[in-house]
């Protein structure tokens, strides 16, 4: 599967319980008043959609859904160990 910015924003916006209209990378991750329990949500969907897995401590500092997106693809094209 091809993973896009996209899908990720999807994702999160399902999961984030989030207008996904209002979601592009630019957003700030602030302005979204996105709960804790629901950011761990969407890393356990990260992890259920692309087989990524994805540390809190990668995302705490993030700013944007940009952010976001570049450590999910990182981990989505990074080599697969055998």
């Amino acid at each position: 599967m091809d993973t896009d910015a996209d899908q990720i924003l999807d994702l999160i916006a399902k999961e984030g319980l989030v207008d996904r209209a209002t979601l592009t990378p630019d957003t700030k991750i602030a302005e979204l008043n996105i709960p804790s329990l629901e950011m761990i949500n969407i890393l356990f969907a990260f992890e259920d959609r692309f087989g990524v897995d994805v540390d809190p401590s990668e995302i705490q500092h993030a700013k944007t859904m940009g952010d976001i997106i570049d450590v999910v693809l990182a981990h989505v094209r990074a080599p697969k160990s055998p």
